[in-house]
């Protein structure tokens, strides 16, 4: 894909981090956009830095709810005609719970909006993105669907099937031999509001600073990374020093690797930046 300009681009979870900034950086390349967030003050705020908001299609739900989703997409298509972009971007975390002490309900909550809603979104436009010479499908993982993450069974779970969804949706599309790229990308720690955005979360804005002095990457270097793998047409990518690190380390020795997540593990409980 050449560029941007007069694409339809779909973005779920736009009000705020990776998703506001692909918002952004995508209307300024010409793109028409169609965007969802939960939060109606959050995606009211993204829609305010865009020089004109009136021109670009909107609606609040949560992704986990197929039948909003599917509305969503109808609506969508019917306004613009078409559709040649969509990132599942959409995703939370609990918090930091062992794999026992984390409620099967959390478990749904999590993989409900990470993993469902990213198939909800990718098969409710196919059809579409299919009808393109050239489309794309960008579905939004983790280091953490690279290397299963201690304290983070939900995420992690959520993570991997994003990307073993994703991979496998790629491998089609290439025997079928469409338009359609699908791109799991995997960043590492990136300052977003996720953690801000767990509820009950009981760290304070000084431990929450402490947390993002250990995200390397902000969300606009991840927005360029992503622009750039569409246009490359790229079928996975990896943002971010620390998970470039964390994925090298794990094809080199997952007894290291295993380790090294024990020593992250305690120190971020020891600096009372994780529940336990």
């Amino acid at each position: 894909m050449k560029n941007l300009h007069d694409k339809v681009v779909v973005i779920t979870g736009a009000g705020s981090g990776i998703g506001r900034s692909l918002a952004l950086k995508m209307y300024k390349q010409g793109a028409k956009l169609a965007l969802n967030d939960f939060n109606k003050e959050a995606l009211d705020e993204t829609l305010s830095m865009i020089d004109n908001p009136n021109s670009i299609y909107h609606e609040i739900f949560n992704v986990s709810i197929k039948k909003d989703f599917d509305q969503f997409a109808k609506n969508v298509v019917n306004h613009y005609k078409k559709v040649d972009v969509v990132v599942n971007n959409a995703g939370i975390t609990i918090g930091s719970y062992s794999s026992l002490e984390t409620t099967i309900e959390n478990y749904e909550k999590v993989i409900g909006i990470n993993m469902w809603g990213m198939i909800y979104g990718t098969l409710n436009f196919l059809p579409e993105l299919r009808k393109q010479e050239e489309s794309s499908i960008v579905n939004i993982s983790s280091i953490w669907g690279l290397i299963g993450s201690p304290y983070q069974s939900a995420y992690s779970v959520s993570k991997f099937a994003i990307r073993g969804f994703s991979e496998a949706l790629a491998a089609e599309e290439f025997c079928n031999n469409s338009g359609v790229v699908v791109t799991s990308v995997h960043p590492g720690g990136v300052k977003t509001n996720i953690v801000r955005n767990i509820e009950g979360q009981n760290l304070t804005e000084n431990q929450l600073k402490k947390l993002d002095a250990h995200f390397p990457t902000t969300a606009n270097q991840t927005a360029d990374k992503i622009i750039t793998a569409i246009k490359k047409k790229k079928t996975r990518i990896t943002i971010g020093p620390d998970a470039k690190f964390m994925y090298r380390l794990s094809r080199f020795s997952q007894r290291i690797t295993m380790k090294f997540m024990v020593n992250w593990a305690k120190k971020m409980m020891k600096t009372q930046q994780w529940n336990h």
